[in-house]
């Protein structure tokens, strides 16, 4: 249980005029369970949306895959999980994740913004999270502040997609101005609404971010706003901090657990205050706080991917290794495993390996403590200011 106090300062005025909706599953309780206690813990008007209508603490889980036409379910196997999932609730069986019930996911963003405009028309901003995504509250509403919601804005993490558009990863959220808004779905009478006009497209791609994309791309004319590293959609493991990224603001990290979200919810509300958003470089406090104890751990993999030449003298021990990443100007962090030495470019946190696999991972904590890095200090006001990104037309 998360104490309520970790609220306490969070600026839930500015939800008079910003939408946060929250999609997820019925087979993900534990995540719903994490992320309800947490990320989302503070937004007092949140919309949950999902495939099975329940009610959890407060919140009321909507589901936005009963009222589709029914051509949606007719010869489509992928719509035999949900009746099974109906079956299973109402017989009192809990239902757990499957393969088969993510696959139901694609279906839900259409009907998802639907009802978001449904139920609050009058928002500026509409923020669509999945129940693994960790949000940064105060980079986003520092973002929207730079931003007039009365303008077209489709914002995110950018994938390309088919016949050359891109659409932004679901996996790292993504932003809807009423501009937007009230073009995409405002008019819809029920014959135009989107799960209606767009249902062939949705049976057949298999990613609803990409179909929403389509649509508004098809019935608004506007273009995704590509907002990355900002809205990084990377996990916390894989997450590459270095020199261009240092100061950027981080908004999104993707592919969480219940336990990374519950340890980083608690880090994050009580970490020192400071007049700059959480940053790519203010994470490190968190994921490298290790360090503190050395440059080097043992059975563990930080993701370092660049191979030294094949009959380098690198890969002769895991202290050469170390000192040739020293002596290279570009290499922030080196790993060594059978025989193999490799460098990264990037600090990333990584993961733990076998207890018997011989590996060791290092970072050079020189060249870390030019870019800013202390860990004796609250590193994270290393930069003046933040770097703000200016989204940019896909």
């Amino acid at each position: 249980m998360i104490a309520p106090e970790l609220c306490a300062n969070f600026p839930t005025h500015l939800l008079d005029r910003i939408q946060v909706i929250l999609k997820t599953g019925a087979g993900e309780p534990e995540k719903n369970k994490a992320h309800l206690a947490t990320v989302t813990s503070c937004i007092t008007n949140l919309i949950v949306v999902s495939d099975h209508d329940e009610t959890i603490g407060p919140h009321h889980f909507i589901d936005v895959l009963d009222h589709l036409p029914p051509e949606y379910t007719s010869d489509n196997p992928d719509f035999a999980t949900y009746h099974a999932q109906k079956q299973a609730h109402s017989q009192g069986e809990s239902v757990g994740y499957s393969q088969e019930g993510w696959r139901l996911d694609r279906f839900k963003f259409l009907p998802m913004v639907e009802k978001a405009y449904e139920m609050r028309p009058h928002a500026d901003w509409y923020v669509f999270i999945e129940a693994d995504v960790y949000y940064f509250w105060d980079t986003l509403f520092r973002t929207l502040d730079q931003l007039d919601p009365s303008m077209m804005h489709y914002i995110g993490s950018p994938v390309p997609g088919s016949r050359g558009r891109s659409f932004a990863y679901g996996g790292a959220g993504f932003v809807l101005s009423t501009g937007v808004m009230k073009r995409l779905v405002g008019d819809s009478s029920s014959d135009s609404r989107l799960s209606v006009k767009y249902m062939d497209w949705s049976k057949k791609d298999c990613c609803g971010d990409a179909v929403l994309a389509y649509a508004i791309l098809d019935k608004t004319g506007v273009k995704l706003e590509g907002l990355y590293p900002t809205f990084a959609g990377d996990d916390i493991a894989s997450l590459k901090v270095n020199k261009e990224r240092w100061c950027v603001p981080l908004l999104a990290l993707h592919r969480m657990t219940p336990e990374q979200t519950t340890e980083l919810w608690k880090w994050e509300r009580t970490r020192p205050y400071n007049e700059k958003p959480c940053l790519h470089s203010s994470l490190l406090a968190y994921t490298h706080s290790h360090l503190r104890d050395g440059p080097t751990r043992d059975f563990w993999d930080n993701y370092s991917d660049i191979t030294r030449p094949e009959n380098s003298p690198d890969h002769s021990s895991a202290a050469a290794c170390s000192t040739a990443c020293a002596a290279d100007l570009d290499c922030l962090q080196f790993s060594y495993s059978s025989k193999q030495c490799r460098f990264g470019n990037s600090i990333q946190m990584g993961k733990p390996t076998l207890d018997n696999q011989d590996f060791i991972s290092g970072w050079d904590m020189e060249k870390m403590s030019n870019l800013g890095f202390r860990m004796d200090t609250d590193f994270s006001d290393s930069c003046r200011e933040a770097s703000w990104l200016k989204p940019t037309i896909q």
